[in-house]
């Protein structure tokens, strides 16, 4: 016997609803198997739980209302929404979305201003070759005042 049929089994041993062979199979598995025991103790005490729970008294018609009431919200229909959701579901992520849209829109907008951002190195470049060129001009006026033998030429040719 396998499990499975074992445990199909257990109701029928405790009950004492089996025949004679299937009783003493059912036995033989149990004393081959002492570990199974405790499941069937657990399950002999639900079934004296069940036993000596209160009765719960329902209407004669109870069965068929039950019925009637299960038919009818299988049958209903919901009415269908935009998209799958709800209107309210549909509106709220519409929103959303929007709002998303809107934001990242004003957070990745160009500046559009007059002002540019330019690089102080290229500022501080552009100033140091404009003041070397100066210089160089000037010390090649220099030069060419200069005599040949280093003596200043004057203006008085």
């Amino acid at each position: 016997m396998n499990y499975n049929k074992f445990e199909d089994q257990i109701s029928d041993w405790i009950e004492n609803s089996m025949d004679i062979k299937q009783r003493k199979e059912f036995e033989k598995f149990l004393s081959e198997n002492p570990e199974y025991l405790s499941k069937v103790e657990s399950i002999k005490d639900v079934m004296n739980m069940m036993k000596d729970a209160p009765s719960l008294k329902t209407s004669e018609d109870f069965t068929k209302r039950l019925n009637e009431k299960i038919a009818s919200l299988k049958s209903e229909k919901k009415p269908m929404g935009i998209l799958g959701f709800s209107k309210r579901n549909f509106a709220f992520l519409t929103l959303s979305v929007l709002g998303i849209l809107l934001l990242s829109g004003y957070l990745l907008q160009p500046s559009f201003s007059s002002y540019s951002i330019v690089d102080e190195e290229t500022i501080d470049n552009n100033i140091d070759k404009e003041e070397i060129d100066k210089e160089s001009n000037e010390i090649n006026d220099i030069d060419i005042l200069n005599d040949v033998n280093g003596s200043f030429v004057t203006d008085k040719d």
